[in-house]
């Protein structure tokens, strides 16, 4: 049994039957079938039970999944920095970001692609915890995201802090000509909220800062992507509270922010990667990118758990 045979094990239990692994492994069917037979008998155990339609995955079988993955991912991980040695910014490079993060990352990443136009550069968007899960599955080498995160095996440098604001449909702009906006205000508007598909986040903060002021908001709809909200506050559907992240420029005339008046905390948005795994030379460039534009932010640097001159891992 070898590499090869495991990333095939793998496949099979990911797609939970034969004929859709071999599809996405470019191989016949019956070969593949002939594999796991034999990986089987070599082992001496049934990894897979197989009764016509019935297909379940045993306990041996979930055991032998969970040390492949971490071997297969070991022996990428290994390959890529054995293959970085000459240190040429090259390769893929895969990101996650949250939509209120997206424009923190536009500067940074643009300079980063002329600098450095021979890196494939993939981008994924979701809320905190879809990011998460992104960067435990291996799919995504860098996340761009709201703090907190629950895990404590991740790398984080931190940005610059942002500020809550209203944003409303431009054409609603004059009902408050201060710029700015009360609780009690907002809380005469229909109200749409982003929110974490798991997990705490900007939701919960609004609705307590609404809480401490004896208000009730009118929440009427919630969604994880902050750029659709956004979307339908330019209808004028209603209101929403979110970070200051410079996301509005994206919009141009579509919709205001107005300052709230009554204090509120600020959010931190962070660029974090996993502890565990080899991060490439194009990855730490971008962080490194990402480092310079924070500079001038009165983020406390110290902050940044691991200084890019050197890996760390965790055996």
């Amino acid at each position: 049994m070898d590499i090869k045979h495991l990333h095939y094990f793998c496949v099979i239990v990911e797609e939970g039957q034969i004929t859709k692994a071999a599809r996405r492994l470019n191989m016949a069917q019956p070969p593949l079938s002939q594999q796991l037979k034999n990986m089987e008998d070599e082992l001496g155990v049934k990894l897979i039970y197989r009764e016509g339609k019935k297909w379940e995955v045993t306990e041996a079988g979930y055991a032998l999944y969970t040390r492949a993955k971490r071997l297969l991912t070991e022996m990428e991980d290994t390959c890529r920095e054995i293959g970085e040695f000459e240190c040429n910014v090259t390769g893929t490079l895969s990101i996650g970001t949250s939509s209120v993060c997206m424009s923190l990352i536009t500067g940074p990443l643009s300079r980063f692609h002329q600098d450095y136009p021979g890196v494939y550069i993939k981008i994924g968007h979701g809320d905190t915890h879809h990011l998460e899960e992104l960067l435990h599955q291996n799919k995504v080498d860098l996340a761009l995201l709201l703090l907190p995160v629950d895990d404590k095996s991740y790398h984080t440098l931190e940005l610059e802090e942002a500020p809550f604001v209203v944003v409303l449909p431009c054409e609603w702009a004059d009902r408050h000509p201060s710029g700015e906006i009360t609780l009690q205000e907002a809380a005469n508007y229909d109200l749409l909220l982003a929110r974490r598909t798991e997990g705490l986040g900007v939701y919960e903060t609004v609705i307590r800062k609404f809480q401490e002021q004896h208000l009730i908001p009118r929440v009427v709809l919630d969604c994880p992507e902050i750029s659709t909200i956004l979307s339908l506050v330019s209808t004028g559907m209603g209101i929403t509270i979110i970070p200051d992240t410079g996301l509005g420029r994206e919009y141009g005339d579509r919709f205001r922010t107005l300052a709230i008046k009554e204090p509120f905390p600020f959010t931190r948005p962070a660029v974090v990667w996993r502890k565990d795994r080899y991060l490439s030379n194009a990855a730490r460039k971008l962080v490194e990118y990402l480092q310079a534009g924070a500079g001038d932010t009165k983020k406390d640097c110290s902050r940044v758990e691991t200084p890019l001159t050197e890996q760390s891992y965790i055996t």
